[in-house]
């Protein structure tokens, strides 16, 4: 098992608070983490997200590993 932290941005930060600290397999992927966080969060769990590990924007295939910090965004929208 390994610990990653997830920070929450924008009106998600308001629903659900600013960070978490999650406790998931190793080799855990950014789509478990997505798929915990709408288990967890009932205003999660209809949404998709922007998702960042250590800064930089990833997919959902993205393999975590222990200490990284996953960041939650809203889909960008505007006209």
């Amino acid at each position: 098992m390994m610990k990653i932290e997830v920070k929450y941005y924008a009106w998600i930060r308001e629903k659900v608070g600013e960070k978490e600290t999650l406790e998931v397999d190793n080799q855990a992927t950014v789509r478990e983490i997505v798929e915990k966080l709408k288990e967890r969060h009932d205003d999660l769990s209809q949404e998709n997200f922007l998702i960042a590990v250590n800064g930089r924007t990833v997919d959902l295939n993205t393999c975590l590993k222990e200490g990284d910090v996953v960041a939650v965004f809203p889909p960008a929208g505007g006209g």
